[in-house]
């Protein structure tokens, strides 16, 4: 079969973005059913760019500038933070769309390259990390993103060109792609650099791997002119945190569940037979370079919560690509070429709801009813496009230790491995933890401070998970040094005014080993105000 139209192929990646696009330009904001926390540490990251601070410099996260820097782009050009998603995702999905363009023409018969280019871009315009649940959410985008340009790098690296190519080309799109993922999501490069390594040395193209060493250093020394030398370790020392964290050293299963998780196990299996068929049909270079893949995208899944196997989409087509000829057999008889494409099929049906849900997404999105949903920052103007449902926004639901209510319980003595409570100066704190109405109780907190006088000007401390109150306040300053998302250690102590711990919090981990943390450092807190919702400590 020929090569794809180019043309054709980038009118469809434009048109799936015109019309993904589009619907949520259309609906005139972000409609998002699910996962406030993630959005909110979104959101925080975000107005932290726009006010100039710098990521892992001025405050803490493993995640790289440009999971959210594209959004804050659009927010700092006056866009609310609702239109500034939409308007980022198209942005990112026409980045991707010409090398997703090239790869899909040099690599792919015409049929897969379009399905390989659509993917790309349902990768980046999703209101949906993934899995089947019909929900939106902006959480956990960068995974998507970070998807969509390692489908394209690993594309180049695994797959010979189909006819004359360009070895300048390929390893500058290959050097590009590792540098945006490298500023997304690390972790990304570190689990697929062996392979496209590999790839690219078991094909003797060895031209294109050092044209994509220098296209890498180019960008990521001109990206270390503009985020400063002072980035890197800063970047490093944020991702060995995360690594060390007792509570968020991975966020789902461990590894070794991860590997045998009814979810992933057959994906698995089937990644494995199609190696062993395409190494019985002569393919063993290639089969080699799966098999290099494969631990590196078991770390992904293992490093990414909601983060469903995506590769098995990308391994499917790369397996059609490289199916034996359709004369060979194994010992057993059996056709490598049919088994290969069965195999292919069976990955592909396994990922397919995860990809319609991702795709379905923007229409679900411009569908639902407006009247369910409430604004997340209901006394910001400019930000006023940012909606959640209102069951979650304002229904505050917690959950308590039942045997501590109900005295029974508490006396048949059967729950003593609970974790130890929070310790607040020598007072046990009650167990509780917030399971919905994030937002309504920090709406209260902030108004709380406010009135009573402890808001302006402060920086405020969170003793728990998120620390985001000058998201619901203009009098609260952001807490210097601190976490979007809390990992490890007490970030931004040094700079808090206040510590604010909630008698209720997201995470009750969080908390304890907050205030754990704040007794060794030998901080003073005393105490200037107490609520029903949290408890005001003075840093002395």
């Amino acid at each position: 079969m020929g090569r794809p139209n180019t043309a054709a192929l980038a009118v469809a990646a434009v048109m799936a973005i015109a019309v993904m696009g589009g619907l949520g330009l259309a609906r005139g904001g972000l409609y998002m059913d699910r996962y406030e926390g993630d959005v909110l540490h979104l959101a925080e990251i975000v107005m932290r760019l726009v006010q100039g601070q710098r990521p892992h410099v001025d405050f803490m996260t493993p995640i790289g500038p440009l999971a959210a820097w594209p959004i804050a782009v659009f927010v700092k050009a006056g866009l609310g933070i609702g239109m500034a998603v939409h308007a980022a995702q198209i942005s990112v999905a026409l980045i991707v769309a010409l090398p997703a363009v090239w790869a899909g023409r040099t690599r792919f018969t015409p049929g897969l390259a379009y399905l390989f280019v659509l993917l790309c871009i349902v990768l980046v315009m999703a209101l949906v990390h993934g899995e089947a649940d019909p929900n939106i959410s902006m959480s956990m985008h960068y995974n998507r993103w970070a998807w969509a340009f390692s489908f394209v790098a690993l594309a180049l690296a695994i797959l010979p060109a189909r006819g004359p190519g360009s070895w300048k080309i390929d390893g500058a799109i290959i050097g590009f792609a590792l540098s945006v993922i490298l500023l997304i999501k690390v972790t990304y490069v570190i689990a697929l650099a062996p392979a496209i390594v590999a790839a690219l040395w078991l094909r003797g193209s060895r031209n294109t791997l050092l044209a994509a060493f220098i296209a890498g250093v180019v960008l990521l020394g001109a990206a270390t002119v503009v985020v400063g030398p002072a980035f890197w370790p800063a970047y490093v020392a944020d991702l060995l945190a995360t690594a060390k964290s007792d509570t968020r050293a991975y966020p789902g299963l461990p590894l070794d569940q991860v590997l045998t998780a009814p979810t992933f196990l057959g994906g698995h299996i089937l990644f494995l037979v199609g190696i062993v068929l395409l190494r019985q049909g002569g393919r063993r270079s290639d089969g080699l370079c799966l098999l290099v893949l494969f631990p590196g995208v078991i770390y992904i899944t293992f490093q990414n919560f909601g983060n469903d196997p995506q590769w098995l989409a990308l391994t499917a087509m790369i397996a059609m690509m490289l199916r034996p000829d359709v004369s060979r057999t194994n010992v057993f008889g059996w056709p490598l070429n049919s088994g290969t494409t069965l195999v292919a099929a069976c990955m592909a049906a396994m990922i397919a709801p995860s990809y319609l849900n991702m795709a379905y997404s923007p229409f679900r999105h411009f569908t639902d009813d407006r009247d369910q949903f409430v604004r997340i920052f209901p006394n910001s103007s400019r930000h006023d496009d940012f909606f959640t449902l209102a069951a979650r926004a304002n229904q505050v639901d917690m959950q308590v230790p039942g045997e501590k209510r109900m005295a029974p319980l508490e006396d048949a003595g059967l729950f003593a491995d609970r974790d130890p409570p929070s310790i607040l100066n020598d007072e046990e704190l009650a167990d509780c933890g917030i399971k919905s109405g994030l937002v309504a109780w920090l709406q209260a907190t902030a108004a709380d401070l406010e009135k009573t006088g402890y808001a302006r000007g402060k920086q405020i401390l969170t003793a728990d998970l998120l620390s985001n109150l000058p998201l619901f306040s203009d009098q609260i300053e952001w807490v210097m040094g601190g976490a979007p998302w809390r990992y490890d250690g007490v970030p931004g102590l040094e700079s808090a005014d206040y510590v604010l711990v909630p008698t209720c919090p997201v995470d009750e981990r969080s908390r304890r080993e907050i205030l754990q943390a704040i007794r060794t450092s030998h901080v003073t807190l005393r105490e200037v105000s107490r609520t029903p919702l949290f408890i005001l400590m003075e840093k002395l």
